[in-house]
């Protein structure tokens, strides 16, 4: 049986409870891992996107300017502005809809089950958006998903403090020393932390890395398995590196611009390599921490 077949037959099952759900899901995750994705609308059955409205969105884009859109404007033309297939395929006044009808829509979020928490477009959506816009069959697609993705995802990490991306630094710090503390401890030596250059691959789930292709298989996995893995991902490209920080008495420059993405080693790395090195409370406040503010609070007291 085919790749695509594989993936009809199994969305095609028909589920009469939670268990026969939950049971399909860890099926839909284990092939994801182990075969990737076929062209097939998979992120929007992972993203939760089960229902468009063509009318919705025309009433946004109707609204015009958002009182964010000049912010929208100054990033929108540098999102992966090297990727000629990229370019080919999106055309920038489409990113700038899309993420203009998104600040409008984002003026509608219920508040009360997640506290406090303010959304509208903040720096680096753009490069969140730029993998969504790219596989998604249109626009109306790509809006909806990047909207449930920002909403349901991650929405510490498009705070206007961006606290969930400081907390992702805090816990890659953490990984690192657990996962390779000599690695760790060398780059503390020379003065580096994470936080002098991690923040694009926490920020953007690594999608400011290259090359596209493998950024979407790497996405392939994190939105079946989960963004928090992101940061497990990350450590495993520092230790993909490890040699060569090791016997580099400035490491600071290597770090400042990884090397291209290998995702599906990257990927086999941390499930079977890093994962298990986690104890289960470390694992858990990195399950939470894209979306559970406790996680910060707690970090903050050690």
């Amino acid at each position: 049986m085919g790749l695509r077949a594989k993936y009809e037959t199994l969305l095609g099952t028909s589920n009469k409870t939670e268990r026969d759900l939950r049971e399909s899901l860890r099926k839909l995750r284990k092939l994801i891992l182990s075969d990737g994705l076929p062209e097939l609308d998979i992120w929007k059955i992972l993203l939760g996107v089960y229902r468009i409205s063509i009318s919705e969105y025309m009433s946004l884009v109707a609204k015009r300017e958002s009182d964010v859109y000049d912010k929208i404007q100054n990033d929108t033309f540098r999102t992966l502005a090297t990727d000629e297939r990229f370019l080919e395929k999106v055309e920038e006044v489409t990113m700038i809809r899309v993420l203009n009808a998104f600040a409008w829509k984002a003026k509608e979020f219920p508040t009360s089950h997640l506290l406090s928490l303010r959304f509208s477009y903040v720096q680096g959506m753009n490069v969140l958006l730029a993998p969504i816009i790219y596989v998604m069959p249109s626009e109306l697609d790509a809006f909806f998903a990047f909207t449930n993705f920002i909403q349901n995802n991650c929405p510490l990490y498009v705070q206007p403090s961006l606290e969930g991306a400081h907390c992702g630094l805090k816990l890659l710090d953490i990984c690192l020393a657990t996962l390779d503390p000599t690695l760790h401890q060398h780059l503390k030596s020379k003065g580096l932390s994470v936080q002098t250059f991690a923040m694009p691959l926490v920020l953007t789930f690594s999608a400011c890395v290259q090359p596209l292709d493998e950024v979407l298989r790497l996405w392939d996995f994190l939105l079946a398995w989960g963004v928090h893995f992101n940061i497990l991902c990350i450590v495993a490209q520092m230790i993909m590196m490890r040699e060569d920080l090791l016997a580099d008495e400035s490491p600071g420059r290597r770090l400042r611009t990884f090397p291209a993405l290998r995702a599906r080693l990257c990927v086999e790395m941390v499930v079977h390599r890093l994962l298990p090195g986690i104890d289960e409370s470390l694992f858990d406040q990195l399950v939470r921490h894209p979306y559970d503010p406790e996680v910060l609070f707690q970090l903050e007291l050690k």
